[in-house]
């Protein structure tokens, strides 16, 4: 009788509410079943559901709820934590926040599905917690929790020591690799990227089972940097696999993790640097197409990064980011932002009347004067805004999860983009092309001064008409070969300048292409301060008729186009007999070049000569030879072709450049030379 007694006290102690929350320090453990009735019920576990459900929650004083789910036929579906102590979900929102995704520790009702991976991967940091303070009512809440997740997850903790002991692991274990805040590492096309998980689920990729690890890394839209979304897969395998052979894995576990963080963080580094506008060099293979998916196209030269740009004119391809001050943003709003109610006017002045917190946490009714149409708190919210959008340098660790590849248009082919960091160089200014230039001393000094005083202006000079007139069109015109593209290329790299470069086939044939074409050329050389080069302008600078209304619309667009261009044109043609009359007033300046003299061809083999001795490779033309070489009819494009040809034939046999050499190619390009004129000559009496 005693003993029966005792055992009631002992259990109504144990049962009764314990800790200053009034709480059970238990597990209560429940079923879900369906009754003979067919109706759902929850009952305490291994209870058969012979009654009614109650509505009461009798379940709410125990610390854990924990129910399983059994469909109709009596078959386990379904398991959930319910949590239900405050202290619990107070420790559980510190140490998990909201860094889990799909998953709240902020509401009433915190319940868990199975399985319960947010909490197997903030175990360790629970156990810290409950080592810090052993006597308190929070750690005893937080010891049962342990306790229970350690029950829990006892066969998957003994398989995930057995294979992670070694390194690896296999499909169904994939997912303890990827806790939410983990550095992982990947790579693509070859080029190393690190990326931080927000989450991770199996689902149905392309027919089978995959590993997708929602991940994200710094991206740049052309006006801040932010957080863009990435999503990356892991395919099914069978049995188990070395961590490191996983096409994402952490990047601890990489074997050099040290160099590979130097390495991203210098890249990243210099991502960083790229914000703006950059006239830079590129070697390398770039992706032409939208996202990761488009054609490779290998680009040698320079090349234009600017994303703002780009995103002007393809919008559809814009780095979709989340600003880094966004999260700060809204938590300061949800806790400045005055709730509004029923306002009113005292002595002519409206207020609105808000609710505030004060520094005690008393809610109190305070009135703040405004216009009546709230544009102050508009522009008060603005100006934060636009303090938060400050651009910040990026941290160590934000330079690790930057982006390999940023947009940039490649001025030799035409098109935009997606150019691999690593690859892009400064450019290296040839600031002495200029001096080379063979011409006489009064041309080139009318274009340097032109150019120069172009592009240090400060007057404003303009027409009377605001925006006309204020470019620098110059005509360049004469034989081929004589310099006049060179003369361009060469002021722009004396201005340090991109340089781009334009024939009639890049316009389009029609008038409405043109336009189109055209003022997107010009567009795009306003913006990046570029001298541009329209070489063998012949078509748009012909001069009107009455018959063709399709050529007199091009030139038509094209001249009223020029007349509101600001920066620097070079018109380049060899038929300057055509030109129409109203190109005369609008070119500032029309140099005439003349088929290159005996002491111009000799300057220009020296040029050459030097330009190959200068990269290092030894030579055998001596001050007779070029005497020699410059009396031989050519014009600067078939010395340059020339020079070449000799000395890849020279690299070939092993043997240093002599003049000999130089004379074979230039008895090949004079046999060229001739049969083209016969050639020529004999068509013209056929003609006859």
């Amino acid at each position: 009788m005693f003993k029966s007694i005792n055992r009631a006290v002992k259990k109504l102690t144990e049962e009764a509410p314990q800790g200053n929350d009034q709480m059970i320090i238990k597990v209560k453990r429940l079923d879900s079943r369906f009754n003979w009735r067919g109706r759902q019920i929850i009952v305490d576990s291994g209870t058969v559901p012979t009654v009614e459900a109650n509505e009461h929650d009798a379940n709410g004083a125990y610390v854990l709820v924990h129910c399983k789910y059994y469909n109709q036929i009596g078959f386990l579906h379904r398991q959930t934590l319910d949590i239900k102590s405050l202290m619990l979900k107070k420790v559980l929102k510190e140490v998990i926040g909201d860094s889990y995704p799909g998953i709240s520790f902020t509401t009433k009702d915190v319940v868990l599905e199975y399985p319960l991976r947010c909490l197997w991967y903030y175990r360790d940091e629970l156990r810290y917690l409950a080592k810090e303070d052993k006597k308190s009512e929070k750690t005893r809440h937080l010891k049962l929790c342990l306790d229970f997740l350690d029950s829990e997850f006892a066969a998957l903790d003994k398989e995930y020591q057995n294979f992670m002991g070694q390194e690896m692991t296999t499909f169904d274990l994939m997912w303890t690799l990827f806790k939410p805040g983990e550095l992982v590492y990947s790579t693509f096309d070859g080029h190393p990227r690190v990326f931080e998980v927000k989450g991770f689920k199996e689902q149905q990729v392309a027919g089978s089972v995959c590993a997708v690890i929602d991940g994200r890394c710094i991206d740049y839209n052309g006006d801040e940097f932010g957080w863009a979304q990435k999503y990356l897969v892991n395919p099914d395998f069978e049995g188990s696999r070395k961590i490191t052979d996983l096409d994402v894995f952490p990047l601890k576990y990489h074997p050099h993790e040290k160099q590979v963080r130097a390495d991203l963080a210098s890249r990243g580094r210099k991502f960083e640097s790229l914000a703006g506008i950059h006239c830079m060099e590129y070697n390398g293979p770039t992706i032409s197409g939208a996202g990761h998916w488009g054609s490779k196209l290998f680009v040698n030269g320079r090349v234009m990064v600017d994303v703002k740009t780009h995103a002007h004119y393809h919008p559809e391809k814009l780095a979709a980011i989340t600003s880094f001050n966004a999260e700060k943003i809204k938590e300061f709003e949800i806790t400045q932002k005055p709730q509004y109610t029923t306002g009113g006017y005292v002595d002519g002045t409206y207020y609105e009347e808000v609710a505030s917190q004060s520094a005690n946490n008393v809610i109190m009714n305070v009135k703040l004067p405004t216009d009546g149409t709230g544009q102050d708190v508009k522009n008060a919210r603005q100006d934060r805004k636009a303090k938060a959008k400050a651009k910040n340098p990026l941290s160590e660790e934000q330079l690790l999860l930057c982006s390999s590849l940023i947009y940039g248009f490649a001025l030799n082919e035409k098109q935009w983009v997606q150019l691999f960091v690593e690859f892009i160089q400064p450019v290296a200014w040839n600031t002495q092309s200029f001096d080379q230039l063979v011409l006489p001393a009064t041309q080139k000094g009318l274009v340097k001064a032109l150019v120069e005083s172009h592009r240090n202006s400060n007057s404003g000079f303009d027409d009377f008409i605001a925006g006309k007139g204020r470019g620098l069109i110059c005509c360049l015109h004469g034989s081929p070969g004589c310099g006049k593209t060179m003369t361009a290329e060469s002021v722009a790299d004396f201005t340090k300048s991109p340089l781009y470069m334009i024939s009639a086939g890049d316009l389009g044939a029609n008038a409405q292409e043109l336009e189109k074409s055209l003022s997107t050329i010009l567009r795009l050389c306003t913006i990046w301060n570029a001298v541009l080069l329209l070489d063998e302008a012949d078509v748009f600078l012909e001069e009107r008729s009455l018959h063709d209304l399709n050529r007199n619309a091009l030139v038509s667009i094209f001249l009223r186009m020029l007349e509101y261009y600001s920066g620097i044109l070079f018109l380049t043609t060899n038929r300057v007999k055509t030109f129409d009359e109203a190109f005369q007033s609008r070119i500032h300046v029309a140099l005439r070049y003349r088929d290159l003299e005996r002491p111009a061809r000799e300057q220009v083999w020296r040029n050459f000569i030097k330009k190959i001795e200068d990269d290092g490779h030894a030579t055998a033309i001596r001050d007779v030879d070029y005497q020699f070489l410059g009396t031989v009819p050519m014009n600067g494009r078939q010395i340059k072709n020339a020079a070449r040809t000799a000395f890849s034939l020279a690299e070939n046999v092993g043997q240093t450049l002599t003049v000999d050499m130089i004379k074979n190619v230039m008895g090949i390009v004079e046999a060229f030379e001739k049969d083209f004129h016969d050639s020529k000559a004999t068509k013209k009496l056929t003609e006859a």
